[in-house]
């Protein structure tokens, strides 16, 4: 059950501070990112688990209950509809992203997205432009910013100790069982490497301005099986990005959980004119050997304990939730930058389409 709500103030449509028990919040989709957005809020202090909605009717049943959430939709649209929330979380099938999060929007709710945002810059665009018009908070999860091995770096990054950057490399190499669940659902590059492309932002303050990219494919699949991309930032840094879905069966699993058994085999390293860092996603304290192979659980990211979800998955949520109680930004996740990812997304599967460089204007911010 739902520990009781904290009283707390939350902005209005106009921004003015209003009374209220706690931040009535609705989650979409409970799948396997949504339980663990659903252990997490049901947590937050000042927060309500108010509704959930999904169209796997038994699931729903089962994670509201374990929440103790009386309102359930099979219709994502009709949650969208109940005017008792305050703020809305999108942790559906990213396809579905921006006809509900228009929806969201155009209802007033302050709105939480998975990555992406959207599946095209244009899009994505048009969510900023909504949210600005509404005056409501949209922010997008990009975890990376809140895990704290990359806050660590990225306060060293902007202190200056590290000089002019010289690059970013960034590896994100997945299992190769979980090929089959995106494979015809979305492009790689928005699946794995715009985390990457967030972190190149927010890492150098500064925008690519040239993209080329190369793919490997097995198949005719929408996702390629691998995506290479080198950029090029106005700063003069350079970046390499990588994924792949060929991380062995039996690689050590730092995916695990009720519903996860997998790897992400990750890794950022940076180069800077007076200093170097590296960051190995593998590496976790904890090992754990089992006759079915070794596992390294995670400790960072949404590690789940007691029945709750802590780590960096925790931490943005309540960034989420102080940026509308606060009528404020947030201080870690940027808007614009999770705009700007998208478009450098497209860019990399141009390249790779066409063989050829993609060279990025200046566009407008409005975050």
């Amino acid at each position: 059950m739902n520990p009781p709500p904290e009283p707390c103030l939350v902005p209005d449509r106009r921004g003015n501070p209003e009374p209220m028990r706690s931040l009535r919040v609705g989650l979409a989709g409970v799948g396997r990112f949504g339980r663990l957005h659903a252990a997490a809020l049901a947590r937050l202090p000042g927060v309500q688990l108010a509704a959930l909605a999904d169209s796997d009717g038994p699931l729903l049943e089962t994670v509201a209950d374990r929440h103790g959430v009386e309102a359930r939709y099979r219709d994502v649209l009709d949650l969208i509809g109940d005017d008792s929330l305050d703020a809305i979380v999108l942790a559906t099938p990213d396809e579905l992203h921006f006809q509900q999060a228009t929806a969201a929007l155009t209802k007033g709710r302050h709105l939480f997205i998975e990555k992406p945002m959207a599946g095209t810059w244009r899009e994505a665009s048009l969510l900023r432009n909504q949210a600005k018009e509404s005056g409501v908070h949209l922010q997008v999860g990009m975890i990376l910013r809140y895990e704290m091995s990359h806050r660590l770096l990225y306060q060293q990054v902007v202190s200056g100790r590290f000089g002019r950057l010289v690059s970013i490399q960034c590896r994100r190499n997945c299992s190769r069982t979980s090929f089959a669940k995106i494979a015809d659902r979305i492009h790689t590059v928005y699946r794995t490497l715009v985390h990457d492309i967030d972190l190149l932002l927010w890492l150098t303050g500064s925008r690519v301005d040239l993209v080329m990219s190369l793919e490997y494919r097995e198949g005719s699949h929408l996702a390629p099986e691998g995506c290479f991309a080198l950029l090029r930032l106005e700063s003069g840094c350079v970046a390499q990005l990588e994924s792949s879905w060929f991380v062995p069966e039996k690689a050590p699993a730092n995916l695990v959980g009720d519903a996860w058994n997998g790897c992400i085999d990750s890794g950022l390293s940076v180069v800077g004119t007076c200093r170097s860092a590296r960051i190995e996603g593998l590496k976790s304290p904890l090992q754990v050997w089992t006759d079915q192979g070794s596992q390294c659980p995670d400790a960072v990211l949404w590690p789940e304990l007691d029945g709750q979800v802590h780590g960096a998955l925790r931490d943005q949520l309540e960034d989420f939730v102080l940026s509308i109680r606060q009528a404020r930004r947030s201080t870690v996740a940027c808007l614009d930058s999770a705009v700007e990812s998208i478009r450098i997304a497209e860019a990399i599967v141009d390249s790779s389409r066409t063989g050829n460089p993609v060279r990025l204007g200046a566009t407008p911010q409005s975050d």
